[in-house]
């Protein structure tokens, strides 16, 4: 199937932030959700860690995750396949959380800093039908939990505690990615419409003494 188009928040807020019904049994289209997942998540030009339905535009429990990839070695060069968690629900978590840099493709050009618990016992329904509990910490962790908000109408600029930890993805003069707090970005904004609006007077003031 061909490659989904992910929902960007500017254009589709309303839907993203909608929570997702379960999925009752594993028919065609539930199959096909899964496939466009999974073939979306596999194209190059898409950086997915994790996708979730409604990224896609489906209001369905289903999300894929590739686990454990940050624990490859730098040089394995194994292609991952994405696990699919289907009505995922947290049964466990541990009470020590860490907070750390996430971002989200239906938010282009922002991150932000998520508290999140590093620990969880989860149970979901795989994409044959089984029952799995399954134990998630770190990295996998994160990641079940950014794609569970997804399913549950969240995203990830919810959950920050202020603007202070919002940033905005640029690029430097060098053409490398940087990451720009949210607040320096609308401060220096600000300060060029306020020297453009100075311009134009002194403008006017000069040409009302010739």
């Amino acid at each position: 199937m061909p490659v989904k188009t992910i929902l960007n928040i500017d254009k589709h807020e309303k839907l993203l932030k909608t929570p997702s019904e379960p999925v009752k049994k594993i028919n065609k289209e539930v199959k096909a959700l899964i496939k466009d997942i999974k073939d979306t998540m596999a194209d190059p030009s898409i950086p997915a860690l994790g996708l979730a339905a409604p990224q896609i535009g489906v209001l369905k429990r289903v999300f894929g995750i590739y686990l454990g990839f940050y624990d490859r070695e730098e040089d394995d060069e194994t292609e991952l396949e994405p696990t699919i968690f289907i009505n995922a629900e947290v049964l466990e978590q541990s009470e020590e959380t860490e907070v750390d840099r996430e971002a989200c493709l239906s938010i282009p050009g922002m991150a932000g800093d998520v508290t999140r618990q590093l620990k969880l016992k989860v149970r979901f329904m795989d994409e044959h039908g089984n029952m799995i509990t399954r134990e998630l910490e770190n990295e996998d962790a994160r990641a079940f939990q950014h794609e569970l908000d997804h399913v549950n109408g969240i995203v990830f600029l919810q959950r920050l505690k202020s603007l202070d930890d919002l940033y905005v993805i640029t690029r430097d003069k060098r053409g490398k990615l940087v990451e720009v707090p949210y607040k320096q970005v609308v401060e220096q904004a600000n300060a060029s419409t306020e020297k453009s609006k100075v311009v134009p007077t002194v403008r006017k003031e000069k040409e009302a003494d010739n």
